[in-house]
């Protein structure tokens, strides 16, 4: 319109400086289409604004549909990945080990033998040694083993609660799937593919005479016993003392009686204290004990334990055995055994 506005302007100029009728017709003539042309001009721009105006309200409108069902598939597979671990975490807790055996020294020399036996024609056969604390997935550049164990059996392994670390035996066919718990703490990971399982390091465990002191603490009742290599105790104590059962009934009547067991465990716990330092310090070289194997009530443990050969390392498990003088044999044999799992 401002376009038009200049042109009547100059029309207005042009009328008093013209004196002609035809010149003025032609330069009314020649405005007159001008004035058209802009005329078209601006209906074609307003045609073309329409039309971008109904393009901008279109892509608003698709992007805010495209957001919505994008919003919603997130919405939806949240969902399904809370979904997928609940379902895991269900099934995990019905994954459970197909067997689990304890392996005395003589046994566990044999079963490395049956292991080392076994031949593949191809490097199917996995052996994994794992540190205390660590697992499969902290070992370095071990990716292509995990990828070859099943889920169940990666799942398994992470329920073994061992002080001394495990060692994994698998077949990617399958045939052979399981885990050992050795008496002895493993030092050095190892993770191999073979054409046979690799045991020299746990044969040489096996063959490999320790020293070792075995202390068994229960309330009332424990022992400790001296064994410089897996045939026998050297030195050996079984240490008893009055100890009251515990009390099931409520009110002042049990904490009155709670405390008086609590003086009778704390009295049988300085008992055997005396005794293990008298045998570390006169008659056993501690400089032969490479570790102490302990067992039995663990907490009653650390209290004996506390500030004793603190320079020999412990290895804590679980003993079941019972304490009697006649039985010394089977104690030794259940300290130094290793535990086999079945995945």
């Amino acid at each position: 319109m401002i376009e038009k506005e200049k042109v009547i302007d100059n029309f207005n100029v042009l009328f008093g400086k013209i004196s002609g009728k035809d010149k003025l017709e032609d330069q009314v003539d020649m405005l007159q289409s001008h004035i058209v042309e802009l005329e078209i001009d601006i209906k074609r721009l307003q045609t073309r604004l329409g039309k971008r105006d109904h393009i901008s309200k279109n892509s608003v409108s698709a992007k805010q549909e495209i957001e919505y069902k994008l919003n919603e598939a997130n919405i939806k597979i949240e969902t399904l990945m809370h979904e997928r671990n609940e379902l895991k975490k269900e099934a995990s807790g019905h994954i459970r080990f197909r067997g689990m055996d304890t392996l005395n020294p003589q046994r566990f020399s044999e079963y490395l033998s049956q292991l080392k036996s076994l031949k593949s024609d191809s490097e199917t056969l996995i052996t994994t040694y794992i540190p205390k604390g660590q697992s499969l997935s902290d070992l370095k550049n071990s990716n292509d083993i995990v990828e070859q164990i099943d889920e169940n059996s990666q799942h398994l392994l992470g329920k073994i609660d061992s002080q001394t670390g495990y060692m994994l035996f698998y077949d990617t066919f399958g045939m052979v799937r399981e885990a050992v718990a050795p008496v002895l703490p493993l030092k050095d990971p190892v993770f191999k593919f073979g054409k046979t399982f690799d045991v020299k390091k746990l044969k040489h465990m096996a063959d490999k005479d320790v020293g070792v002191c075995v202390v068994i603490v229960h309330a009332g009742e424990s022992f400790l016993g001296f064994a410089p290599d897996k045939k026998r105790f050297e030195k050996h104590q079984i240490v008893r003392s009055s100890v009251k059962a515990k009390h099931t009934k409520g009110g002042f009547s049990q904490r009155r009686f709670e405390k008086l067991r609590d003086e009778d465990i704390a009295h049988h716990i300085e008992k055997v204290r005396k005794i293990i330092k008298k045998v570390l310090d006169d008659d056993v070289d501690v400089n032969n004990i490479d570790y102490i194997i302990t067992g039995g009530d663990q907490q009653l443990v650390k209290h004996v334990m506390d500030g004793l050969a603190d320079d020999i390392p412990v290895i804590e498990k679980t003993m079941d055995v019972k304490i009697e003088k006649h039985n010394t044999d089977a104690i030794l044999k259940n300290a130094l055994s290793s535990r086999r799992y079945l995945l």
